[in-house]
């Protein structure tokens, strides 16, 4: 029996797992795309910080209540939300509204103290600053190889996902880590303030140019604008839970 075994680097893609134990087993970083699970217990199975577009369960379609629920618990996610990511004024609504989540933010960020910005929660898991510092990361992805399309140097104050920490075309990407609150946030300010003047003057046609070549499936420059959005408020909202700060409506229970 094999036991304590890990797989890594592997092309497993199309295999048959029959009458195996996989009991406590982890997976991290793994494709599961068009996968079928048949006649297996789930008991106690969590699924963390995954895609789970078209994911059904006995038929039902699980994607669409889990938008759903969490729409419910913080309505902020609608709001940011682009009825048609094509729209320029649509793009500037929901980028306006961002911008004002964000002010919210940092001075929530400003007002907590250093232990709280730097305290993780576990050990594989971010400080409330370190959520920002991959803030910067993300956004200096979306404008400058996204967007824009350039080659200008990585911000080194970012902060990698697991997923790309070994990819070599990131290797700049948190090379000078910090604790320094204000770096971070000029460093973030300064990405903000050009996806801004982009935004300000964006045309439909800018917003239709396909990306589907670069990015990780939002497929368009609009789609890249509203990937940002949910994308910011997803890591806000768990650093500002971290600072024990937390400016989500109140509409609902």
């Amino acid at each position: 029996m094999d036991v304590n075994k890990t797989f890594a680097h592997r092309d497993l893609s199309g295999a048959m797992f029959r009458d195996v134990n996989l009991h406590g087993a982890r997976f991290e970083n793994v494709n599961l795309g068009e996968a079928t699970i048949r006649n297996a217990n789930l008991g106690g199975l969590q699924i963390v910080d995954a895609n789970i577009v078209g994911l059904t369960i006995f038929g039902i379609p699980i994607d669409a209540l889990v938008e759903a629920e969490l729409d419910r618990r913080d309505l902020e996610r609608v709001r940011l939300r682009m009825p048609d990511p094509h729209d320029p004024q649509e793009v500037r609504a929901v980028m306006a509204r961002l911008d004002e989540l964000r002010g919210r933010f940092c001075q929530a960020l400003r007002a907590a103290d250093i232990a709280s910005l730097v305290a993780r929660p576990s050990a594989d898991k971010w400080s409330a600053l370190e959520h920002v510092r991959h803030l910067v990361f993300a956004e200096d992805l979306y404008l400058n190889r996204w967007i824009l399309r350039n080659d200008q140097p990585w911000n080194r104050l970012g902060l990698l996902p697991a997923f790309l920490a070994d990819n070599p075309s990131y290797a700049e990407v948190g090379s000078q880590p910090t604790v320094d609150l204000e770096a971070v946030l000029m460093a973030w300010e300064e990405i903000n303030a050009r996806v801004r003047a982009f935004v300000a003057s964006v045309t439909i046609g800018e917003l239709r140019r396909d990306t589907s070549d670069v990015d990780f499936g939002q497929g368009t420059i609009g789609g890249v604008l509203q990937g940002m959005a949910q994308h910011d408020l997803h890591h806000i909202r768990a650093a500002q839970a971290l600072i024990g700060r937390s400016d989500a409506p109140t509409d609902h229970p």
